[in-house]
């Protein structure tokens, strides 16, 4: 088990990665991009950027799950 802290404050800091905010940085806009990516893959009917955009969907999800 885990040492517990006194205060809110230990605990916060106890747990702060700061590589989250940096990773966070990239993965929110590349999330946001691949949405806009398939949306408009599904309305030009383009396989490719459907593709890319699920791939990139996967990539952000993974950035924003790794220093967890």
């Amino acid at each position: 088990m885990h040492k517990r802290h006194p205060t809110l404050k230990g605990w916060q800091w106890h747990a702060f990665n700061p590589a989250y905010p940096a990773l966070h940085l990239i993965a929110v806009p590349l999330l946001i991009i691949a949405s806009l990516l398939i949306i408009s893959g599904t309305l030009n009917l383009n396989l490719a950027d459907i593709s890319i955009g699920i791939i990139a969907v996967f990539a952000s999800l993974g950035l924003l799950r790794h220093p967890h």
